[in-house]
């Protein structure tokens, strides 16, 4: 009876010491927390609003993300300088209150993120902003110390009033040896226990997705691929149930036919099926999409094999196998087989602009587009979309317009009942 007695005691002391050590062994499985329902629209009306959201300096700008703030305005962030990837690059930030969009402000520098993190820092890109769980603004934003974006790495700055003020940077330990090869493009999702499910990918001896989970402080707990090839980028997670999802990926294949990619789980993001290949086509340009509340998917994307020169609004009502076009946002197809001048570009860009509405000096958006797009031969250039929905049941989305702007939608649900 006593060596049972002794059994019982020492394993129980066994039991302690690993939740002590590692109570995530013991903790049930993780569940997906459900998006909130936006409140039903009352406006019967359509409308579709447009704006430029940067000033145009600097002359290239590129990755915006937008975020949903309790306080119903809106909080934009985007990387901009010369050009991608040089040194000047910053990370620029602005609100959109009252219908218009404040001056761009600079978030992030190569300086300030060097002396934050205490490690060289040569570039920054691609932001992505979200609101936590626990109220906090978030962006988590990508840093280079040597070499091109495939030995990037992740940095959080966190704001505890929504913006008003900014801890420093500090980075996120992704990989245990040399943590680099990590980007992030697309929105997070979030768990019942308040931990942040953050979608990223690799580019370093292969191309794959992957999802980070958070903890409510911004600790790496796991890591959970999505891909085990080299061909898929930039997932878009989509949460149906507390365990199920479907993540749409960016087409990085050299191997024609080039489609989106598709993969789901059913375990809250633990496991992945093997990815397949949907009807949408992608010319290795990023997608953005969200679930609207009758389960269809809603998604914006480059359209096209090749080049991105057309954005479309397209719809799901499989989960993402098939697709059907709504509208085009842009489209400049037509233009393909007789590419314009630089007189005739400029003249059709005079044009475009009229459909802008709040934008800054023309002729510094005419001069920007022009010097960034017509190198060689003047073609139009749509990419990188960021889409969200607001509390108040609105549409808005964010993507590079032409290099050299940052292009706000805004649109809602009486306008894209019209397109259904």
């Amino acid at each position: 009876m006593h060596r049972y007695r002794r059994i019982a005691a020492l394993a129980g002391i066994v039991c302690l010491t690993l939740w002590a050590a590692c109570p995530a062994f013991f903790a049930p499985p993780p569940r997906f927390a459900l998006p909130s329902l936006p409140a039903s629209p009352s406006e019967k009306t359509p409308r579709l609003e447009s704006a430029l959201i940067n000033q145009p300096d600097p002359p290239r700008v590129h990755a915006a993300a937008i975020a949903a703030l309790p306080s119903g305005r809106l909080f934009a962030v985007w990387y901009g300088g010369l050009r991608e990837g040089s040194t000047d690059v910053k990370i620029y930030a602005a609100d959109y209150r009252h219908g218009a969009w404040s001056p761009q402000r600079v978030l992030a520098t190569t300086a300030q993120t060097m002396a934050d993190t205490g490690r060289f820092t040569r570039k920054v890109g691609n932001p992505v902003a979200f609101v936590t769980p626990r109220g906090e603004l978030w962006v988590v934003y990508v840093s280079v110390a040597l070499g091109g974006w495939a030995a990037s790495q992740l940095n959080l700055i966190t704001s505890p009033d929504l913006g008003e003020s900014w801890r420093p940077a500090r980075r996120l330990v992704t990989e245990p040896f040399l943590n680099i090869s990590t980007l992030v493009k697309g929105e997070p999702v979030f768990f019942e226990n308040g931990d942040i499910g953050l979608p990223v990918y690799y580019e370093m001896a292969g191309k794959l997705g992957e999802l980070l989970t958070l903890s409510p402080e911004g600790e790496v707990r796991a890591r959970h691929r999505m891909d085990h090839g080299s061909r898929s980028l930039q997932p878009v997670v989509l949460v149906e149930t507390p365990t199920r999802a479907v993540a749409l990926m960016r087409d990085g294949d050299d191997l024609p036919p080039h489609r989106v990619w598709r993969t789901e789980t059913t375990d809250a993001g633990q496991h992945w099926s093997a990815l397949t290949q949907t009807d949408l086509p992608n010319p290795n340009s990023a997608l953005s999409a969200l679930r609207l509340e009758d389960g269809k998917l809603l998604a914006v994307a480059n359209d096209v094999e090749n080049e991105r020169f057309r954005l479309s609004l397209l719809m799901s009502a499989d989960d993402g196998q098939h697709w059907r076009v709504l509208h085009r946002f842009e489209d400049k197809e037509s233009f393909l087989q007789d590419p314009p001048d630089r007189a005739a570009f400029h003249a059709r860009l005079l044009e475009d602009l009229q459909d802008i509405g709040q934008m800054p000096d023309t002729e510094a958006v005419v001069r920007n587009v022009e010097n960034s797009l017509c190198e060689t031969h003047c073609a139009w250039q749509y990419d990188y979309p960021y889409l969200i929905r607001s509390a108040e049941g609105d549409f808005h989305l964010v993507y590079t317009w032409n290099r050299g702007f940052i292009r706000h939608l805004r649109f809602n649900r009486a306008w894209l009942e019209e397109r259904l």
